[in-house]
């Protein structure tokens, strides 16, 4: 199975999204992490109902991300990551 890989331009704004099957997490963190697992921010996530949790995101720096999501529910852990590229927009 092929990795997820988003690009995301300098600047912008995305979105961080957990999609759960409706159970609700006693803790839920959503966490930016730069190339090398150093963390450049984390946070709860903001909860929209029925299990689904987001939280915006704004990168200034160019270069290999992961968005990672933290969950516990029901006493037991779980974890959601797929990494991000940002880039500087090219001009002509």
């Amino acid at each position: 199975m092929p990795a997820r890989v988003k690009r995301v331009l300098i600047g912008d704004t995305f979105k961080q999204f957990w999609i759960g099957s409706g159970t609700t997490p006693s803790v839920i963190i959503a966490s930016v992490l730069r190339g090398d697992e150093s963390i450049v921010s984390s946070e709860t996530g903001t909860s929209s109902g029925n299990g689904h949790f987001y939280r915006d995101v704004f990168v200034n720096t160019p270069g290999w991300y992961v968005s990672q999501w933290e969950a516990t529910i029901s006493g037991l852990p779980y974890r959601r990551r797929w990494r991000f590229k940002a880039y500087e927009n090219e001009v002509d």
